[in-house]
């Protein structure tokens, strides 16, 4: 449960505020009458305790306790505070975005800028000393708040004290607080003692300690080795050519043995940083050339005793043990994971707490004061800036291709808001664009509304005129058999061409896009097997007319990816602009009843 306290003096007036929504509320002061307490010397003003000091050295100089506190509390300062009302059927409050308590939650801490930054430095006090205060104040009609730290805050002289952030022009470090100032305290109480301040920083100072003498161990290492190089012990009798300049010195092979090291330190991609330095003398002699190495020698399981600490130092803290460890072992779905559990876990009960603590030390004291009744009214916080979801673009396009699933619900999981919706305009557009690509005879009439000129119809003919043509309309794809050797008259021969008249050609077209689209609707199935031959399985309703089926042209343009990697017979659908989907293998399906056509599918303009 979150805690907090308001502190106030005995007899000082309440909180005062205009009752109106517009004009915007102004109170005349940010004092508070929430549990006062009776005097400034109460226990609730107290000074920081040893602990507290201690934990506040390790955030300074210890980097991993460091991190993990900047990283817990950036993390709350994008947390978004707002006023909520109670709700009896649901499990939290129901945001708010216009009234009174909107407009008090807008003015604290001047706006969303100054509340980032104010949850940010809660956060670092709660998760630190385990307390914090927040002070308001008042200079005209323009308030000023302020989160502070134990020691900033005081009682003296029976009056309460802030530190002076002036006291370099006044040399005063503390002043006094004006009586309708307000101090609310925020803390996480202890289990056992509860006016006094727990942190998970308390419990884990053992293992800061251990981790600040391990990374002392590594430094004195490392400085150990840059102290001293070693001494390099030779025998009297070793014999040295040394340059001129060098003869006259005390010890010339020596000093010219420094200054070479010098030059190839000075110059360390030249040839004479590498090439050994020659040297001449007895056998015997040579074999006594010792190197001392005086420096520590670095102990191999260091850095894992320093990994091991500070796993242990993460998995205390109130925060994910990976971000202590860094990130670097787990993938993308382990990542999201975290991030939830860190949502919930980590991020949700310390926004809570300090939701509660201004709640009753802000928000309901001013709303009672504006003539409100604040008994339903909580402050409460929105996550949907840290929120991470899962990636679930490719189930929502499957589920909108079914028609299961709404255009807004779809926008939404592809990460696009309802600005980006077509307009009317832009629908009618596209519908034309999916005319043309899956209804031929369509083509002319959509391309002519889309660009605003008439196209002539392109009525296919048979090379060199033969008879053995298809349908109006149905041209069968390369390779495919004709279509008029496919299906014989069932008629007798005398009654060809008797019966109704041909309907004229706009019933024609209207009855051909409406079996297309019936067509493009019903199951079909693909059959794989060996080689590049595909046979589409059609239903009854294809009969005399497979070729012109929007599944015959999909399938001859469907890419090498859409076909699975073992053969069988196969679901198979069109999405909404007219393309192949394999849904999955058709185990069980009775295939006897359908028209099967082979076809090649055709890949970049081969078949």
């Amino acid at each position: 449960m979150a805690w907090y306290h308001a502190i106030t003096r005995p007899g000082q007036r309440s909180l005062t505020a205009s009752a109106s929504v517009s004009p915007p509320v102004e109170p005349q002061a940010v004092t508070a009458a929430a549990s006062p307490v009776k005097g400034p010397q109460a226990q609730f003003i107290r000074h920081p305790d040893a602990w507290q000091n201690e934990v506040w050295d390790f955030h300074d100089g210890l980097g991993e306790y460091n991190y993990g506190v900047w990283w817990l509390s950036n993390m709350l300062s994008r947390v978004r505070l707002r006023a909520a009302k109670l709700q009896s059927d649901a499990d939290e409050p129901e945001i708010q975005t216009k009234g009174v308590a909107a407009e008090l939650m807008m003015r604290l801490h001047g706006g969303v800028a100054g509340q980032a930054q104010m949850m940010k430095r809660l956060t670092v006090q709660i998760s630190v000393p385990g307390e914090g205060y927040l002070v308001g104040e008042t200079e005209g009609k323009r308030e000023t708040w302020k989160v502070r730290s134990v020691d900033e805050v005081r009682a003296q002289s029976g009056k309460y004290q802030v530190m002076n952030e002036d006291n370099v022009s006044t040399g005063q470090e503390w002043r006094d607080l004006a009586k309708d100032n307000l101090v609310v305290r925020v803390w996480r109480p202890h289990d056992r003692w509860y006016h006094l301040a727990d942190s998970p920083s308390r419990s884990a100072r053992a293992i800061m300690r251990e981790l600040e003498l391990v990374n002392r161990k590594i430094v004195a290492d490392y400085l150990s080795r840059l102290a001293s190089a070693g001494v390099v012990a030779m025998p009297d009798e070793i014999s040295f050519p040394v340059r001129e300049e060098f003869a006259d010195a005390p010890n010339p092979f020596m000093a010219e043995w420094i200054e070479t090291a010098a030059e190839a330190i000075k110059n360390p991609g030249t040839a004479s940083a590498v090439i050994p330095i020659p040297m001449v003398g007895p056998a015997d002699a040579l074999k006594e050339i010792r190197f001392i190495d005086f420096s520590v020698r670095a102990d191999e399981k260091i850095i894992e005793k320093r990994d091991s600490v500070i796993k242990r130092l993460a998995t205390k803290m109130d925060m994910p043990a990976e971000i202590l460890l860094g990130m670097g072992d787990v993938n993308h779905w382990s990542a999201w994971q975290l991030e939830e559990g860190a949502l919930k876990t980590h991020i949700a009960p310390v926004a809570e707490l300090i939701c509660d603590a201004l709640t009753t030390g802000y928000l309901q004291p001013r709303l009672e004061a504006a003539g409100e009744d604040p008994s339903d009214w909580v402050v409460w916080y929105d996550m949907s800036e840290l929120a991470m979801r899962p990636d679930k673009s490719a189930n929502a396009k499957d589920a909108y291709d079914r028609l299961e699933l709404s255009g807004a619900a779809y926008r939404r999981e592809l990460g696009f808001d309802e600005d980006d919706k077509p307009t009317d305009d832009e629908l009618k557009e596209q519908a034309l664009k999916v005319i043309i690509r899956i209804l031929p005879d369509g083509a002319a009439s959509a391309l002519a509304q889309l660009i605003g000129e008439n196209i002539p119809q392109i009525v296919p003919v048979s090379p060199q005129g033969s008879d053995n043509t298809s349908p109006p309309g149905e041209t069968a794809p390369p390779g495919a058999p004709d279509a008029s050797s496919e299906r014989t008259p069932t008629g007798p021969p005398d009654t060809q061409g008797d019966g109704p008249p041909e309907p004229d050609e706009a019933s024609r077209k209207a009855a051909r896009a409406a079996r297309l689209v019936v067509q493009g609707g019903t199951q079909h199935m693909l059959r794989f097997g060996v080689g590049k031959r595909w046979d589409l399985l059609h239903p009854k309703l294809c009969t005399e007319h497979e070729y012109s089926c929007p599944f015959t042209r999909a399938v001859q343009t469907a890419a090498p990816a859409v076909r699975p990697g073992l053969g069988g017979t196969y679901l198979c659908r069109l999405d909404t602009f007219g393309r192949l989907v394999i849904d999955g293998p058709a185990m069980y399906a009775d295939t006897r009843s359908m028209i099967s056509t082979s076809l090649v599918p055709v890949v970049n303009g081969y078949g």
